[in-house]
């Protein structure tokens, strides 16, 4: 079940016994926690119908007494696991009781009570526990959000704060917040608190406009790569050099940036070989893990180069970066005439 569905099933009073909440995705999880807590608790009897437990200070017995202790003037009583040790790996066998203990509980769990088994660290798929949690409760995993789901989780958000933006802003909010891109750290937690900074910044203004995007979003080296290795294909050498002064003046690595550039040159190698093949662009995002929109860009900046060109550039930064890590070259000089070649 995706958390949106969860969140209206909530809303509208249907509470599950046992809920199972994994994955990266934490602020979405805090977000939902936070709405079971809304519905279920009488706020004049909360202190008294809620149950925290953390990490070390969670035992088999300790989570078996607070469910089966009768909500107080309340239909509820919700009770909240974080991090329980036995849903890890490296259980001893001393613990195999217990955990059949929890076991046989769970399968006869108060009816009156709303139990949230909630893991931020990995959990072990393989372990009996995590079975049979997942057999008699509602399993939901906050992954990062598709394309689709992460432009309609902006809008909410977005809304919520009373604020309008065009769909053209949210898009370029999209690409420039870094979110999507394989491998980004960057969460949703990050992404709120860059909103946070744009309704800050534009003060009772309703409309959020482009230019708050460019001068309040955190900018990302990804899309600083794309500008550059755009600025290359058109063979504008005074915006390839002042891109790559400015990540330099920002403090990121060299080495690290021509390890981006590469990645971009094989990207669009991969686009344009898949789209001869006859992919759409949905197709080869999803070959390739890309966001789509990411794919689109690359098919349109494609143009700017020959089929043999970006294979020479590949080459050619391969040869750089071993260069540059065997100290024969000075890092900035050999970015500078990697520039040089390819806008001449």
């Amino acid at each position: 079940m995706e958390h949106s569905n969860l969140l209206k099933n909530i809303k509208e009073g249907i509470i599950e016994n046992i809920y199972f909440f994994i994955g990266q995705e934490q602020f979405l999880c805090e977000e939902i926690i936070n709405e079971l807590r809304k519905q279920i608790l009488d706020p004049s009897f909360k202190d008294l119908n809620y149950e925290y437990m953390e990490e070390k200070n969670i035992s088999t017995q300790s989570i078996i007494s607070a469910c089966e202790t009768l909500p107080f003037m309340d239909k509820w009583r919700l009770v909240i696991v974080k991090n329980f040790d036995f849903l890890q790996g490296g259980n001893s066998k001393e613990n195999e009781g217990e955990i059949e203990k929890i076991i046989k509980y769970i399968k006869n769990i108060s009816p009156n009570t709303c139990l949230v088994f909630w893991q931020t660290e990995n959990v072990d798929k393989r372990k009996k526990l995590f079975k049979a949690i997942k057999q008699e409760g509602k399993l939901i995993e906050f992954e990062k959000l598709k394309p689709f789901e992460y432009e309609k989780w902006l809008e909410s958000k977005i809304s919520k704060k009373g604020k309008n933006i065009k769909k053209t802003v949210l898009r370029s909010f999209m690409e420039n917040s870094n979110y999507l891109s394989k491998n980004s750290p960057k969460t949703l937690r990050d992404i709120n608190n860059e909103i946070n900074k744009i309704v800050d910044y534009i003060g009772d203004r309703i409309e959020i406009t482009q230019d708050e995007i460019g001068n309040i979003l955190s900018r990302s080296l990804e899309n600083d790569i794309f500008k550059m290795v755009d600025a290359i294909g058109k063979r504008d050498k005074k915006t390839a050099i002042i891109l790559l002064n400015d990540m330099l003046r920002n403090g990121e690595n060299g080495i690290k940036i021509l390890t981006m550039i590469t990645r971009q040159f094989r990207i669009l190698i991969q686009c344009r070989e898949l789209k001869n093949k006859g992919y759409s662009p949905d197709l080869i995002a999803k070959k390739l893990s890309l966001a789509p929109f990411i794919v689109k860009k690359g098919l349109a900046q494609c143009q700017h180069f020959k089929g043999r060109t970006l294979k020479e550039a590949l080459n050619t930064t391969s040869q750089i970066d071993l260069k540059m890590k065997t100290g024969k070259v000075n890092i900035k000089l050999a970015l500078e005439m990697l520039i040089f070649e390819y806008t001449k």
